[in-house]
């Protein structure tokens, strides 16, 4: 009869491993996906704000300046502003930071994204 018991709690074992295994996979796929998202939203707040300096230098005004509003209003520290030109002949690069949240131990916290937008 010892048996019949220890059969049953080896199961018991067994089946608790593989549902922790599981719900760690969906777990680690939930924050994947999350980053993906993040990061697609950084690479459009990168372009608004290298189109919105465009627009900013063409009109005489700072387009660097014009970049990081544009990325603060859309969530995003903007991290670099390349001018090159003057005018209504002018390119724009601009990289900004996203953070990369929630985060695993010895994981990514941040990714940067860079834009370029010109006349």
């Amino acid at each position: 009869m010892s048996r019949r018991g220890e059969r049953g709690a080896a199961g018991s074992v067994l089946v608790a491993g593989a549902c922790l295994a599981v719900v760690s996979v969906f777990l680690a796929a939930g924050v994947l996906i999350q980053w993906f998202a993040l990061i697609r939203d950084g690479e459009q707040a990168a372009e608004l704000a290298a189109l919105a300096a465009v627009a900013a230098a063409v009109e005489g005004e700072s387009p660097c300046a014009a970049a990081a509003a544009s990325g603060t209003r859309n969530g995003a520290a903007v991290s670099g502003c390349v001018v090159r030109g003057s005018g209504r002949h002018v390119v724009v690069e601009i990289s900004v930071l996203v953070a990369l949240e929630p985060s695993f131990p010895g994981g990514p916290r941040e990714a940067r994204r860079t834009a370029t937008a010109g006349t």
